[in-house]
């Protein structure tokens, strides 16, 4: 018995760090190209005590362990302060991420009800443009900063690139309470509740 426990620790031993040194290959694939870009634009990390080197691997590291349970946005502003800057790039995050929705859920509308959608134009677009707004509102409690870097512009302004994580669950559920808020303002989602539901259920495609 004391020998199949021991043969099966060094089994273990054997294995993990085959599967760590492989994880480990791509990230420092991913963190050395993206180094290589941010000293060619003399980006600087801030609002963090990890080396941006540090920041990046830890960055890459969980989108590789998390897989699907996460998505990543990303944020871009310009603003004259770190505050202002950040505040703006964390709506940015939340805007392209409502966008994506809208888009989506708008594609899959003219895809299976182009009937509806030509006897309602108006009030199809009144309702993707209220669901957008609720998406934004809800997805900004659900983002989790993870690193940010910024760029000084000769004009005395201060570029920022912020980078999110939101899980994918909790992603979900923003969207499912945008479209109860968005029904209240259109009619078009209220008679057609099931169907529009069963779009705004469907996880987001990633834009690359």
């Amino acid at each position: 018995m004391k020998k199949l426990v021991m043969m099966l620790m060094a089994l273990c031993l054997t294995a993990v760090p085959a599967t760590v040194n492989a994880q480990s290959k791509t990230v420092k694939k991913m963190v050395k190209a993206k180094m290589k870009d941010y000293k060619k634009t003399g980006a600087e990390i801030f609002g963090s005590s990890l080396t941006l080197e540090a920041a990046l691997t830890k960055h890459y590291t969980k989108m590789e362990e998390q897989g699907d349970k996460v998505r990543e946005i990303v944020g871009f502003s310009q603003a004259k302060s770190y505050n202002l800057a950040m505040n703006a790039a964390k709506n940015s995050a939340a805007n392209q991420y409502a966008n994506d929705c809208s888009l989506q859920v708008k594609g899959r509308v003219l895809a299976d009800m182009a009937l509806e959608v030509a006897e309602n134009p108006t009030e199809f677009d009144k309702f993707y443009a209220a669901y957008e707004g609720k998406v934004e509102q809800e997805i900004r409690g659900e983002l989790r900063p993870s690193f940010s870097v910024k760029r000084n512009n000769p004009d005395g302004t201060i570029s920022v690139e912020a980078y999110f994580f939101v899980d994918e669950d909790a992603a979900t559920r923003s969207r499912i309470q945008a479209f109860k808020n968005s029904q209240t303002e259109s009619e078009i989602a209220q008679k057609y509740a099931q169907r529009i539901s069963d779009f705004v259920n469907e996880r987001v495609t990633q834009k690359q």
